[in-house]
């Protein structure tokens, strides 16, 4: 679940991304007054089983006929540190992504992403699954960081060291000029970065990201995720607020 958007006195119109379908629109006749077929359900980042009808008007709306929940993610809501991590995960896919378009891989990172997300404890976890999400994110729209290379000359980059990263979409070495902004990331950040591009989603959980190289991996992302969707990202930005602050506990 996306988002959700009041529709007249009683009915919703639900963003959802699906399994089958991708990103649809959705409207939910009584939506905020069923206690029945909705009460409960519709929150944002809930997994649902849902049953979807043809809309009469036709088009790309489809009619919410009945749900199930099968993960609330309720972490989220105990922490409201949780809950604005997890606000990039549901505002890129619903702008980031085209509408009615299956990507079974995006779901499934998804999904991964706010079950880890909802267990969080501490900026380290919280700020490390977001940072997986974000790059490996990446990789599957066709946005891959370009990280074993410099960009400019092709020079391998050298793990041990400091690096640039552009906006041009990955390595700079030190011995080439770039025009786009970039951000001095520390050693091993980069290797970080391909890792979380290249595991399996399984897998991903287990990579972790240290204090030190959250903020950089935060600031570059959030930057670049904004210049390749061409308009601001509200939640991405209150994460990196979130994230890069001194004080968390």
């Amino acid at each position: 679940m996306l988002r959700l958007s009041q529709l007249a006195e009683s009915d919703m119109l639900v963003d959802l991304f699906t399994s089958e379908k991708g990103r649809i629109t959705a409207l939910a006749k009584g939506g905020k007054r069923s206690r029945k077929r909705f009460f409960g359900l519709l929150l944002t980042g809930h997994l649902l089983e849902i049953e979807l009808l043809p809309s009469k008007k036709g088009g790309s709306l489809w009619l919410l006929a009945g749900a199930r929940i099968m993960q609330n993610h309720l972490g989220l809501r105990e922490d409201f540190r949780r809950f604005m991590a997890s606000g990039p995960v549901l505002e890129i896919l619903l702008r980031g992504t085209p509408a009615m378009d299956p990507m079974p891989q995006v779901l499934e990172l998804a999904k991964a992403t706010l079950a880890r997300l909802s267990l969080a404890k501490g900026k380290a976890q919280t700020g490390s699954a977001l940072v997986v999400f974000l790059t490996r994110l990446l990789a599957l729209l066709g946005y891959r960081l370009h990280l074993s290379s410099c960009l400019v000359c092709g020079r391998p980059i050298k793990h041990n060291r400091e690096c640039r990263l552009s906006l041009a979409g990955g390595h700079v070495c030190p011995h080439c000029r770039d025009n786009r902004f970039g951000v001095i990331v520390p050693a091993g950040l980069a290797k970080g970065l391909e890792t979380a591009a290249n595991l399996e989603v399984n897998a991903l959980n287990r990579l972790s990201f240290s204090k030190a190289h959250l903020n950089p991996a935060m600031t570059f992302l959030t930057r670049f995720w904004q210049e390749t969707l061409g308009h601001d990202l509200p939640s991405l930005g209150l994460a990196l607020r979130l994230l890069t602050r001194e004080t968390w506990d």
